[in-house]
């Protein structure tokens, strides 16, 4: 019988974002080795896009649905009534814990988190006891926040048969240490990571760095990458399609797309055109926006994908597109992992990266991308890449091939499987 993995999401309430697909992806990467559940939100729909049909997702947990933007009075109202709720479940479970003999473990894990159970732990204890989880299962926290490490710290605490617990950060931690944020738990958990009950990731070496100096200590703490299916190009003998996908942000280079089309067809008329995003998120985007749908009314060269697109949906859409140009800002691209650049990787599509670019060095050893510093440099660096594309396309090949191999050897999986 296969030992058991559950995958948590907690926040996700619908399909948009990388969220979903990264569920997805950690069901196919690990679905023949474990029997995997997924732990969801109670108001989670799919709204009707691809879910893998042996892919069990539980709808348990109860997060605010509220944005703290759009709605700050009922935003805070949640929270309150959350808390409230959490203190009064945290003096309820006391007598479950005395007639289990588990008190002593009980207040260690209450202290540590200021005397009141974090979110969320009620619903996933009592699952992970219904379904009789061990110390041979894991919990994969998929995208933690300070409310998970902080659930994390108090089912290690609680029981020592629970799973052991995995915790992947995909972005860089607020540098500010406040009060029960996301540092307090980091050296709450650290026996934890010296125990190798927990084991936190994360996708740079930047934050592996900040989280061996904040706990003094190496172990337990492990650069991963988010698994990816492959995908093989075929070489290119006709015309050439140079890509966007992602969010219609400034910082993403999305104000730039009109002038870059226009420069390249002055140079090269037989280039074709596929930009992908679902919505705008300023004015200036969406004059731009309007602007491309405009530009494309005039030149069937020119195809403008304005949806969301589910897992399938997305990978289908990658293959179209054979030059990827990262117009990413300096902020935007040292924020975190730019999934473009990771998704260009493993679909062998060669990129035009920005200047001084950390991310992925390890992988991009081949030269399959040209540098660029501004948009001119974008223009002439895409050309050359559509004059000579097979001889890129063959290292990008060589490219993805590493990325699979570092896979194969993925700190993630060797301590899961």
């Amino acid at each position: 019988m296969k030992n058991k993995l559950l995958l948590l999401e907690t926040e996700m309430v619908g399909p948009g974002g990388h969220y979903l697909d990264n569920v997805i992806e950690s069901y196919y990467y690990f679905r023949n080795n474990l029997e995997i559940q997924c732990l969801l939100n109670r108001k989670f729909n799919s709204q009707g896009t691809f879910i893998p049909d042996k892919l069990q997702l539980i709808k348990k947990l109860n997060s605010n649905i509220f944005k703290k933007k759009q709605n700050k009075f009922l935003y805070l109202l949640f929270e309150i009534l959350s808390l409230l709720k959490r203190f009064i479940f945290t003096i309820l479970l006391i007598p479950f814990f005395l007639f289990r003999k588990n008190f002593k473990n009980y207040l260690n894990a209450i202290i540590s988190n200021k005397f009141i159970i974090p979110k969320y732990f009620a619903e996933v204890f009592f699952f992970l006891k219904k379904n009789k989880y061990s110390t041979k299962d894991h919990i994969f926290f998929q995208t933690t926040r300070n409310k998970h490490i902080a659930l994390a710290n108090f089912l290690a605490r609680i029981d020592d048969n629970l799973p052991n617990i995995h915790l992947r950060i995909l972005y860089t931690p607020s540098s500010k240490k406040k009060f029960t944020g996301f540092y307090y738990y980091l050296n709450q958990i650290k026996p934890y990571l010296l125990n190798k009950k927990i084991s936190l990731y994360s996708l740079t070496d930047k934050n592996v760095k900040i989280f061996n100096e904040e706990i003094d200590s190496k172990i337990g703490i492990f650069k991963t990458n988010i698994p990816w299916v492959f995908y093989n190009r075929e070489k290119k003998d006709s015309s050439i399609t140079v890509g966007y996908m992602g969010d219609a942000r400034e910082s993403r280079g999305f104000n730039l797309l009109p002038d870059l089309i226009n420069k390249l067809l002055d140079n090269n008329k037989n280039l074709n055109f596929l930009i992908q995003f679902s919505k705008t998120s300023s004015n200036s985007t969406t004059i731009t926006s309007a602007n491309l749908f405009k530009m494309a009314e005039n030149n069937p060269k020119i195809r403008i994908l304005k949806a969301y697109l589910d897992y399938a949906d997305f990978r289908n859409t990658l293959q179209k597109i054979d030059i990827m140009p990262i117009l990413h800002n300096n902020e935007e691209i040292n924020n975190g992992n730019p999934s473009t650049i990771y998704s260009s990787i493993t679909h062998e599509i060669p990129m035009i990266l920005p200047q001084n670019l950390t991310y992925m060095k390890e992988v991009m050893v081949n030269k399959s991308f040209e540098i660029a510093n501004n948009l001119d440099d974008v223009v002439t660096q895409t050309l050359k890449i559509a004059n000579d594309y097979n001889s890129y396309l063959n290292a990008a090949k060589s490219n993805s091939k590493l990325l699979f191999e570092i896979f194969e050897n993925d700190p993630l999986k060797k301590n899961i499987i």
